[in-house]
């Protein structure tokens, strides 16, 4: 009975939001995930950990895990450029997915900004477990009577592309991208069975600004929407930083939820921030959860740039 209930709330998920990334309220952390125009932007190696637990007390809810990693170089010591790793899996009831992706970014100064174009490719693998309960001819049924449903553990993978520009300068960034640039689709088969999942291709904006108060304190506001066309999510966030060193802030999602955020930059391990937010529902699965719970790992080592030997021609030798 559990295993149905949790077949309808996900199609009431999937019926108030039909994308088919992984959610996170700490975006401002996350943002090489949707824009690989982000890689190496901050001048640093710097690696992320997120891992969220949506739903909390409900069997079969949406579990999230995800690192990234990326850093600036410089090839053949001519083009500003920027790298990038990035794998997540999120497991929903029957379902699993795992995405695993490389980016690349060219970087070019202007005005008094970083512009930053960026393009990215890996595999998407989506898996469904055939141990789930779906309603047959004679009440609850094992599935087997639908030949679009599989009743065996299926699995495959495609490969996926991404494309974004990111934009940054001391005090505001913005952001435009796209993933599953292709709109792939999977396909397996098992036991006269098959599944034919339809990636959609996906759509990021995103900016925040920076307001210094006289003090210690910066507000930082932020937007971040996302859009596979046929429905349109947007989350407004805004964050009080004190003395470069604690943040609390709030967070809502349009009709979906409102969360609380809080997190360190710890003092005595330089480069290290840990944060964590809580989302509390404002959908019609409010009833059955008791709300989402995401934690955040970040460490950024600074690049260093070398001192320059300058060299100088004797006068004896022009």
């Amino acid at each position: 009975m559990k295993k149905l209930l949790l077949s309808i709330l996900v199609l009431v998920a999937a019926d108030s939001f039909a994308q088919q990334d992984p959610q996170f309220t700490q975006n401002m952390f996350n943002k090489l995930a949707v824009n690989p125009g982000f890689a190496g932007v901050s001048n640093a190696y710097c690696a992320t950990l997120i891992s969220r637990q949506q739903w909390l007390g409900f069997e079969g809810r949406p579990q999230t895990n995800l690192f990234s990693l990326d850093a600036k170089i410089r090839p053949f010591d001519r083009f500003n450029s920027g790298v990038g790793l990035t794998v997540w899996q999120d497991e929903l009831g029957f379902e699993k997915t795992i995405n695993a992706k490389l980016a690349y970014a060219y970087h070019k100064n202007i005005g008094n900004g970083l512009l930053s174009v960026g393009l990215e490719g890996g595999i998407y693998n989506k898996s469904v477990d055939g141990d789930w309960i779906t309603a047959g001819s004679n009440g609850l049924g094992d599935g087997t009577e639908d030949p679009f449903i599989p009743n065996s553990a299926v699995s495959n993978l495609t490969f996926d592309l991404g494309f974004g520009v990111y934009y940054a300068t001391q005090d505001y960034y913005v952001g435009i991208s796209s993933t599953h640039l292709t709109a792939p689709t999977i396909s397996a088969s098992a036991e006269n069975s098959s599944l034919d999942y339809s990636l959609a291709r996906h759509f990021y904006v995103m900016g925040g600004y920076n307001i210094n108060f006289s003090g210690p304190f910066v507000l930082k506001p932020s937007l971040f929407i996302k859009s596979d066309v046929s429905s349109t999510q947007i989350d407004a966030n805004v964050n009080l930083e004190y003395n470069d060193l604690v943040w609390g802030g709030l967070s809502y999602r349009y009709e979906d939820a409102i969360a609380v955020l809080a997190g360190v930059n710890v003092p005595w391990f330089e480069g290290l921030k840990v944060g964590v937010s809580y989302d509390y529902n404002l959908s019609l699965l409010n009833d059955y959860n008791n709300g989402s719970l995401e934690f955040m790992v970040g460490y950024c080592y600074p690049i260093k740039n070398p001192l320059k030997v300058q060299r100088y021609k004797s006068v004896r030798f022009l």
